[in-house]
C-alpha cells in the first residue's frame, strides 16, 4: 500500500488535504458542543434563578408562618424544663424563695417573648372569626322565623306565613259579617265599630305553628267574649250557616248522598255538586242559625214538578214538550197508557222531582274505552322508481289504547266527561312509503315538498281568479318577465296549445300540477328535471289571450283547485 501510495503524484497532498478536512470537522465539532453546552447552561441557570426568585418568598413565607406558629409552644417547652431545672439550680433556697424565683422567671418570660406568641394570635384570629362566621351563618339558616299574630298588642299564636294569616283574617272577618246579617235581619241595629278586630303580625321564631281555623278561633276567642263553639257551613267556598248542631247536620248531609253511593263498585263515588264543607270552631253568638232554618235553606227549590196539559195535548205532545220519556211518565201517571192517548185541558201530570240546587249530588263514574290511533306516513324519495310513482314497502297498521275518561251526571244527566289517563295496549306501525324520482331521459328529478311560490315575482296584479268560468288565475306583467317553477318536479308538457299558446305543465310527483300558459318564451323541454324556483319561460300574450298576462293552473290528484286557496293576499 506504501508503495502504491508513492506512485501516485502528489499523494503527501492528498494526505495533507484529508488530515486537514478531518481536523477541521472535528474542531468544528468540539467547538460547537461547547457553545451549545454554554448556551445550555446559561438556559438552564436563568430559569434555576427565576424558578428561584418565584419560589423563595412562598417558601420563606411557609417557614415563617410555621416558625410564628411552633415559636409559642417551643419556648414555652423550654420554659416549664427551666422552671422544673430551678429547685435543682437553687438547692440552697428554701421552699418559698424557688416559688418567688419561679414566677418571676414566668414573668420574665412573657414579656420576652410577648412578641413571638402575638405572631402567633394574628393567625389564629381570623381562622377563628371565619369558623365562627361559618356556625353563625349555618344556624340561622336553620333557624325558622314564622309570624307572631297579635290582637290588640296581645299574642295569640303563630303561622306559618303570611298567606296563612291573610286567609285567616278573611275567615275571622267572614264570622263576624254572618253574626252582623243575622242581627240586621232581627231588626237590631248594629253599629259598624261592632266586633272591630284588626289583628297584626310580627316576626319571630318559633317551631309550632298553628293552622287557619285555629289561629282564626284564637283571633275571635281573644277579640270577644260572645263566642260559642259551632259548626260553620261553607258552600262553594262561602259561609252560609252556623250551627250549634253540626254532627246532625252532617249525618243528614251524608243521608242525602247515600241512596248514589255503590260500595261495591270503586269506580264510582259520590259528592255534592257545591262543594258543602263543615268547619267546628268558635263564632260569634249572634251568628248561630237555627237547625230547621238550615235545612230550609239547603233544600229551597225542591219539590214535585208537573206539567199542565193544554187543548189538543197527546202523550207524545207531552213527551215532545217535557223530554220525558213515556215509560217515565206512565210509571208516575198510571193512567197514561198510550202514545197517541189525549189528555183533556188542565190535567196536571207529574214529570219528575226537582232536587234542592244547594244539595244536588254529582256521581262520578270511570269508564275505560278502547280507541284506535292512526298510523303514520313515512315517505322518501327514491331514484330506483319512475318519477311520481309511489311503491308501498310497509303497510300502515292502526295502534289502540285504553282512554279513561271521568263521567260526571247530575240528576241523570251527563254534565261532564274528561281523559283521565291513558294507556297503549297495541303500538302503530307506520306506512313506509317510496315516491319514485327517476326520468325516462335519465335524470333524477326532485319530488315537489307540497309548499308552493308564486310563479310570477315580479307581477303587477292578478286580473281574475279560477271561477265557474275561468280555469286558472291570470297573474298579468311585463311582456318577458320570468315564470318560475312554484315547486320542484317534471315537465310533462312544453309547446304550443291553440288556447294556451306556449305553455308548460309540471307533474309534482306527489299528486300536484301545475300549469303555466300564454308564454312569450319556453326556458325548459319536456322531460325535464327542475327544481323550485328554476326558470321555466317568460310572460307573453300567445294562444287565446288578451293582454300579456301568465295563465296559472293548479291540480291535486286530478282535480283542479283555485291558486287563491293558497295565495290568499296575492
Amino acid at each position: 500500500m506504501s508503495g502504491l501510495l508513492d506512485k501516485i503524484p502528489y499523494a503527501y497532498v492528498i494526505g495533507d488535504f484529508l488530515y486537514m478536512v478531518g481536523f477541521w470537522v472535528e474542531y468544528a465539532g468540539v467547538c460547537a458542543w461547547r457553545k451549545l453546552r454554554g448556551i445550555v447552561g446559561a438556559i438552564a441557570a436563568t430559569i434555576g434563578n427565576l424558578l428561584l426568585m418565584i419560589v423563595r418568598p412562598f417558601v420563606l413565607g411557609i417557614l415563617t408562618f410555621i416558625e410564628d406558629l411552633t415559636s409559642p409552644f417551643t419556648r414555652m417547652a423550654s420554659g416549664i424544663r427551666h422552671i422544673r431545672e430551678l429547685p435543682d439550680v437553687l438547692e440552697e433556697e428554701d421552699a418559698g424563695q424557688i416559688r418567688a424565683a419561679k414566677v418571676q422567671y414566668f414573668r420574665r418570660g412573657v414579656k420576652k417573648y410577648y412578641p413571638v406568641v402575638w405572631n402567633a394570635i394574628t393567625y389564629f384570629l381570623p381562622a377563628l372569626a371565619a369558623a365562627a362566621l361559618i356556625v353563625i351563618v349555618r344556624n340561622g339558616l336553620n333557624v325558622r322565623f314564622v309570624l307572631n299574630v297579635q290582637v290588640n298588642g296581645e299574642s295569640v299564636g303563630y303561622v306559618a306565613n303570611e298567606q296563612v294569616f291573610e286567609n285567616a283574617r278573611d275567615d275571622v272577618q267572614s264570622r263576624i259579617n254572618t253574626a252582623k246579617s243575622m242581627l240586621i235581619e232581627s231588626g237590631a241595629n248594629v253599629p259598624d265599630t261592632q266586633w272591630d278586630v284588626s289583628p297584626t303580625y310580627t316576626l319571630a321564631v318559633s317551631g309550632q305553628t298553628m293552622t287557619e281555623s285555629e289561629i282564626a278561633n284564637a283571633i275571635l276567642r281573644t277579640a270577644s267574649d260572645e263566642i260559642i263553639d259551632a259548626t260553620a257551613v261553607y258552600i262553594d267556598g262561602e259561609l252560609r250557616f252556623v250551627t250549634t248542631e253540626g254532627d246532625h247536620l252532617r249525618t243528614y248531609l251524608e243521608s242525602i248522598k247515600e241512596p248514589y253511593e255503590d260500595t261495591t263498585d270503586p269506580s264510582v263515588y259520590t259528592a255534592f255538586a257545591h262543594e258543602i264543607r263543615l268547619l267546628d270552631g268558635v263564632y260569634l253568638n249572634e251568628s248561630i242559625s237555627s237547625y230547621s232554618d238550615i235545612i230550609q235553606e239547603l233544600n229551597a227549590g225542591s219539590g214535585i214538578q208537573t206539567y199542565t196539559a193544554v187543548d189538543g195535548d197527546t202523550v207524545q205532545s207531552i213527551v215532545d214538550a217535557t223530554g220525558v220519556s213515556f215509560d217515565s211518565l206512565a210509571q208516575m201517571n198510571p193512567e197514561l197508557l198510550t202514545l197517541d192517548q189525549e189528555v183533556d185541558a188542565g190535567t196536571e201530570l207529574i214529570t219528575g222531582a226537582a232536587s234542592a240546587e244547594l244539595l244536588k249530588v254529582k256521581v262520578v263514574r270511570r269508564e275505560t274505552e278502547t280507541v284506535a290511533i292512526p298510523f303514520d306516513t313515512q315517505n322518501t324519495d327514491s331514484s330506483e322508481y319512475d318519477f311520481g310513482k309511489v311503491v308501498t314497502l310497509q303497510e300502515g297498521e292502526d295502534g289502540s289504547e285504553d282512554v279513561t275518561y271521568e263521567v260526571t251526571m247530575i240528576d241523570g244527566v251527563v254534565t261532564d266527561r274528561q281523559a283521565i289517563s291513558y294507556t297503549v295496549t297495541k303500538a302503530t306501525v307506520p306506512e313506509i312509503t317510496v315516491t319514485g324520482t327517476r326520468l325516462k331521459s335519465g335524470m333524477v328529478a326532485q319530488v315537489g315538498s307540497g309548499s308552493f311560490i308564486w310563479p310570477v315575482p315580479n307581477y303587477t296584479y292578478v286580473s281574475r281568479w279560477m271561477s265557474s268560468g275561468h280555469r286558472g288565475a291570470d297573474i298579468c306583467a311585463p311582456y318577458g318577465t320570468t315564470i318560475i317553477a312554484s315547486d320542484s318536479g317534471t315537465v310533462v308538457a312544453a309547446g304550443w296549445h291553440y288556447s294556451y299558446g306556449n305553455y308548460v305543465e309540471i307533474d309534482h310527483g306527489n299528486g300536484y300540477k301545475t300549469l303555466y300558459a300564454h308564454m312569450s318564451a319556453i326556458a325548459v323541454t319536456q322531460g325535464q328535471a327542475i327544481a323550485q324556483g328554476d326558470k321555466i319561460g317568460e310572460v307573453g300574450s300567445t294562444g287565446n289571450s288578451t293582454g300579456n298576462h301568465c295563465h296559472f293552473e293548479m291540480f291535486y290528484n286530478g282535480s283542479l283547485f283555485s291558486a287563491q286557496t293558497l295565495f290568499p293576499n296575492m
